[in-house]
């Protein structure tokens, strides 16, 4: 489930997106990112769980955690916040797609994104992205040598502040310009379902009833295991091309955290208090896996030295 919505959604942003062409007034990135908020709520069951702040003060558009509190130690976690820029049209000769706000306050809000997550706000490691918003008219297919233009991707945003720092030319806001550090949103999002012991608690399990026999129920739990999740991302950022290269410090540096914080363990098993939410500053998902470290899949993965199949 939580795989076709990676697939679907991209493609409704754009429809909804192209719907204010000519318009005086477009939509902006909170629509979107409420509609993807909104979209995620109904895969509970899939271990995906939302939460809203009471009082949103921003620095991100919102923050995914995927969290696997039945491992050791206190479990594993890895929070990633995500600023959303969706392109804009520039009517000029020949036109062009471009992201009017990339160096919003002349590239501050790039720095302080990135100067923020490095600081592992309250406590928890913290990987920042930028996600942009395409409409139909600014999607482009895969080809030998760039990644497509979808109606959601991905960039590290420790490559747009560097480039942004102090404002930028429009040229270095282009779609294009960008296109070569796109991820797709499936790769952040599509897992493989595994089997795992009968569940005795919440966090994240799918339970499927087998019909034609013995009535039982085998549980599934999705991949996304934190360790997982860092090592995809960490594989993007080793082969991450395009016009702007990653800065030398941040290869290697991606990887899950040891010991749930107790808010998050709160939220994870529902209980997310009054207070909890009020200190909530952004739109929140937390992807609970069921998955430890000694999990077969998890054992298999390291001694090949990567992760679960994608």
């Amino acid at each position: 489930m939580l795989c076709d919505l990676a697939h679907n959604f991209p493609p409704k942003v754009a429809e909804l997106l192209q719907r204010d062409r000519g318009l005086k007034r477009n939509f902006r990135e909170e629509s979107v990112t409420d509609m993807l908020m909104f979209s995620l709520v109904g895969l509970q069951p899939f271990g995906v769980t939302v939460d809203f702040p009471d009082e949103p003060t921003t620095g991100g558009d919102m923050e995914w955690v995927f969290a696997a509190p039945r491992d050791i130690n206190g479990g594993r976690y890895l929070r990633i916040i995500l600023q959303a820029k969706r392109a804009q049209f520039a009517n000029t000769r020949g036109g062009y797609w471009y992201y009017q706000h990339l160096d919003h306050e002349k590239g501050k809000q790039a720095s302080t994104l990135v100067r923020h997550a490095s600081s592992s706000p309250g406590g928890m490691s913290t990987l920042p992205v930028y996600i942009f918003y395409h409409p139909s008219s600014a999607l482009s297919p895969k080809t030998a040598l760039l990644p497509a233009v979808d109606g959601v991707n991905l960039v590290f945003a420790h490559q747009v502040a560097p480039v942004v720092a102090g404002g930028c030319a429009r040229k270095d806001k282009t779609v294009e310009a960008w296109r070569g550090s796109f991820m797709r949103l499936s790769d952040i999002l599509c897992w493989p379902f595994l089997s795992v012991r009968r569940p005795t608690g919440p966090a994240g399990s799918m339970g499927f009833q087998i019909t034609g026999g013995p009535a039982s129920t085998i549980p599934f739990t999705p991949s996304f295991h934190p360790d997982f999740v860092a090592a995809r991302l960490q594989r993007r950022l080793e082969t991450a091309g395009g016009k702007f290269p990653l800065p030398a410090d941040l290869i290697r540096r991606v990887s899950a955290a040891e010991g749930i914080p107790v808010e998050l363990q709160r939220a994870i098993e529902g209980n997310t208090t009054a207070q909890d939410r009020k200190e909530l500053v952004r739109p929140r998902v937390i992807f609970t896996t069921q998955i430890s470290r000694a999990h077969p899949s998890y054992v298999r993965a390291v001694r090949r030295g990567s992760n679960v199949k994608e």
